[in-house]
């Protein structure tokens, strides 16, 4: 079975979005949830619940939804330790398994023996009027739901550094330490690359609608294309004021304070298509769909756009997704906006 080209908390994040998307009487969904285990007497934790509400009250509907994203199919040895996580956990009145690579016969069976849901997370292939008919299209999600990046980028660039206390002229390399004012490892940047990336994104960002950049980007051409396009490249020099940063370099005669930043070089927008990726949670074995979503490839600061699709409602909800760096390895409490 291939590999996804997901991490797995980035799937745990998903299929939040797919349990909200699929419960619109949700009043919240958290991801990393702590559930308490009157057996254990503690809370353990479940990748993600659904609380439930009708006729305007909560009710006590507490769904929980356990995702696997591993290499082969999940085993039976595997299900039943989940089967006996949920029994143990009263309070939870709907239990699911995801699993982003299938299950074994057996699993199946002790799943279903002990009323548990099994869903798959799988790459969406079926035709949209197979399994959305709502969505009253032709065709799979590739085909109608082609995504492009837009980006504004640095080409050419060089970076002028503005340290007033440091005396005489220096250069910094990009495998140089960054500090802060106590002299020690920065808490955001390690090395002065990582700054110099983060930079010029926030460059991008802030002349992204100024003129001349929002003009020019009308000259990229607005139909579908296989490749990429770019706009002609234009001069530009942007100096931003860093002091908030607390960023410290390391030169020959001590260690200073940057507070200012000069980019010079060309500016120029691209445009590329044909990497979004195409998800499913169909219900195992009936493969009926739960929900999908289509996910555009991340952009430099990490940010990726996410279109969430339910098979009951023609709405399709759209989010921008940037896992913090303290949920990239283990998301904890983590509760989602509900749909507007």
């Amino acid at each position: 079975m291939p590999k996804l080209p997901l991490t797995p908390m980035m799937v745990q994040y998903l299929v939040g979005l797919c349990c909200l998307k699929s419960d619109p009487d949700a009043v919240d969904v958290t991801v990393g949830d702590m559930v308490y285990d009157p057996a254990a007497e503690k809370e353990r934790d479940v990748d993600v619940t659904v609380t439930i509400t009708e006729a305007g009250e909560i009710t006590h509907a507490f769904k929980a939804y356990e995702v696997k994203r591993e290499g082969t199919p999940l085993d039976v040895a595997e299900v039943e330790q989940l089967c006996m996580k949920f029994i143990d956990m009263p309070s939870v009145t709907h239990r699911s398994i995801v699993s982003a690579s299938g299950y074994t016969a057996p699993a199946r069976k002790k799943a279903e023996k002990h009323g548990i849901t099994l869903y798959e997370f799988k790459t969406w292939t079926k035709p949209l009027q197979e399994q959305f008919p709502a969505l009253t299209m032709q065709g799979t999600a590739q085909e109608c739901f082609e995504m492009s990046t837009t980006l504004l980028c640095w080409s050419q660039y060089q970076l002028r550094i503005l340290a007033p206390q440091a005396t005489g002229e220096f250069t910094v390399l990009p495998t140089d330490r960054i500090l802060d004012s106590s002299g020690n490892d920065h808490s955001a940047y390690s090395t002065f690359e990582q700054y110099q990336n983060e930079l010029l994104l926030r460059s991008t960002k802030l002349l992204l609608t100024l003129v001349p950049a929002a003009t020019i980007m009308e000259s990229l051409p607005s139909q579908n294309i296989s490749t990429i396009a770019a706009s002609p490249e234009w001069p530009h020099s942007h100096t931003l004021d860093v002091i908030s940063d607390d960023v410290f370099i390391e030169i020959e005669s001590g260690i200073f304070r940057i507070d200012s930043v000069t980019i010079s070089g060309h500016l120029r927008w691209q445009r590329s298509t044909g990497q979004a990726l195409y998800y499913v949670i169909d219900h195992v074995p009936s493969g009926e769909a739960f929900a999908a979503s289509v996910i555009s490839s991340p952009q430099g600061d990490g940010t990726m756009t996410a279109l969430v699709f339910s098979p009951i409602t023609r709405e399709i909800d759209i989010r921008f997704i940037r896992l913090e760096k303290k949920h990239q390895n283990s998301i904890r409490n983590l509760k989602l906006k509900l749909s507007e």
